[in-house]
C-alpha cells in the first residue's frame, strides 16, 4: 500500500526544523569562512631603526634611506602602533634645497612577510587587517605611523607611493593630533597595484610646505595584501564564524544524545 505524505510519523516532521537549523549553520559558517579565507595573518612592517630600543641610537633598516638632499633627521619617541617592537622614531631633517625626504622600498616579489597579524586586527582608524600573505603580484594596502605629535610645523605631510606601470598614490596627511592622522597607530596611506616581480614598491615622504625644524615624523610602515575580491575581514566577520561553528557543534552533540 502506498504511502501517503500525511502518513510520515511524527519523528521525520520533528527532524525537518533540526536539519533545516544545521543548513543554515553551514550557510553561516561557509559564508564566514569564505570571508576570512585571507587570514593567514601575514604582513610586512619596515621600521626606521631596527634595534628595537627607544635609546637614541639608530640602526637602520636597508629598506630605508634619505633621499633629495636629506642625510639626517633627529631621533624621537617610539610608536605604540599594532605589531611595533619599540625603537626609534624620526623627525624633521638637513634638507636645504630640497624638502626634507624620507624614503621606503619594499619588495613583495623577493621580501617574506615579517608580521603575523590576525584577519579582522584592528590596525586603527577603522581599518581591519586583511591577514593575507603577501608576495607575488596583487594590490597592496600601505600604511604610515608615527608617535603621536601636535608640534609638525612643515604643513601636511605628503606620501607618495608608486611602483613601476602603475600611476603614483599620492596622498597628504596633518600628521598632528586632531588632524587626519593622530599618530600612534597604523594610518592608512592607499592601496596600490604591484606587478613586476623585480621591482619595489617605493614611499617617499615628504613636508608640503617647508623644512622646519619639526617638519614632518615617521617611525615606519606597513604593508600588506588586499583579497582579490577586496573584502577585508572585519571582528563582525569572525563573530559570525564563531556563532556558526557553536551552533554547528551544540547541533551535533544533540544528535548524540
Amino acid at each position: 500500500m502506498n504511502r501517503s505524505p500525511r502518513g510520515e510519523s511524527s519523528a521525520s516532521m520533528a527532524a525537518s526544523p533540526g536539519r533545516a537549523v544545521r543548513c543554515l549553520l553551514l550557510a553561516m559558517t561557509t559564508l564566514a569562512l569564505t570571508a576570512v579565507s585571507a587570514a593567514s595573518r601575514a604582513a610586512f612592517i619596515l621600521e626606521i631603526d631596527t634595534d628595537g630600543m627607544d635609546d637614541g641610537v639608530l640602526t637602520f633598516n636597508a629598506g630605508f634611506s634619505f633621499g633629495g638632499d636629506t642625510t639626517f633627521a633627529p631621533q624621537s619617541v617610539t610608536s605604540p602602533a599594532l605589531g611595533t617592537t619599540g625603537g626609534d622614531s624620526i623627525f624633521g631633517g638637513d634638507g636645504v634645497a630640497l624638502a626634507d625626504t624620507y624614503l621606503y622600498s619594499y619588495s613583495p616579489g623577493s621580501q617574506a612577510d615579517n608580521l603575523v597579524v590576525p584577519g579582522g586586527t584592528d590596525l586603527g582608524g577603522g581599518n581591519f587587517a586583511t591577514g593575507l600573505v603577501g608576495g607575488g603580484a596583487g594590490t597592496y594596502r600601505v600604511y604610515a605611523t608615527w608617535p603621536f605629535t601636535t608640534n609638525v610645523s612643515g604643513g601636511d605631510t605628503r606620501y607618495t607611493i608608486s611602483t613601476p606601470g602603475v600611476v603614483d598614490v599620492v596622498v597628504d596627511i596633518d600628521q598632528n593630533g586632531g588632524g587626519a592622522g593622530a599618530g600612534s597607530e597604523w594610518i592608512l596611506l592607499g592601496d596600490i597595484v604591484y606587478s613586476d616581480l623585480l621591482s619595489a614598491i617605493v614611499v617617499m615622504q615628504q613636508p608640503t610646505q617647508a623644512n622646519t625644524f619639526v617638519s614632518m615624523r615617521a617611525y615606519g610602515l606597513l604593508f600588506e595584501r588586499l583579497p582579490d575580491d577586496g573584502t577585508v575581514p572585519t571582528p563582525g566577520t569572525l563573530a559570525l564564524l564563531g556563532v556558526a561553528l557553536a551552533g554547528l557543534g551544540l547541533s551535533r552533540r544533540r544528535k548524540l544524545h
